[in-house]
């Protein structure tokens, strides 16, 4: 048990505080050639859990808890070196959030593909500027967005 543990400090290690703060590549320099990603998703478990699978597809992830955290985050960071490359949506309050979010971000000038996770037999045609996949399939159609 470390120091840390034995005091109930719950913070990471500090080879671990950039992905909690969500801003880790899998190199672990904040830098991918894949791209960044903003990961939209309200459960923490399924947070850890997508973020943990495009970190391991090479994929810079910044996770956020809600469809409103993910706007001002994207138009915040649209037009500097730190802007997203893409969104990523997984299960929130209602199906809608998706195309909503896909609307107020072009709305806002913020042009990012969005990737709506989805389960079963919910893929399915989601509207203009979301495209659907299952949570096995997100990486690969990310990196196919990309060119690679």
């Amino acid at each position: 048990m470390n120091a840390a543990a034995r005091r109930g400090d719950e913070s990471p290690p500090p080879a671990f505080q950039g992905e909690a703060e969500g801003m880790m590549s899998v190199a672990g320099n904040g830098e991918s050639a894949a791209g960044h990603i903003l990961l939209v998703e309200c459960d923490r478990e399924r947070r850890k859990s997508l973020g943990f699978v495009l970190r391991l597809a090479g994929f810079r992830v910044t996770p956020v808890r809600t469809p409103f955290e993910a706007l001002d985050w994207a138009v915040k960071r649209q037009g500097t070196p730190e802007r997203f490359t893409a969104l990523v949506v997984g299960s929130l309050t209602s199906p809608g959030d998706a195309t909503w979010l896909a609307a107020e971000l072009a709305g806002a000038g913020v042009a990012l593909p969005v990737v709506l996770v989805a389960e079963g037999a919910d893929v399915a045609p989601w509207g203009e500027g979301v495209v659907a996949c299952r949570p096995e399939e997100v990486a690969v159609r990310l990196e196919s967005a990309f060119g690679g």
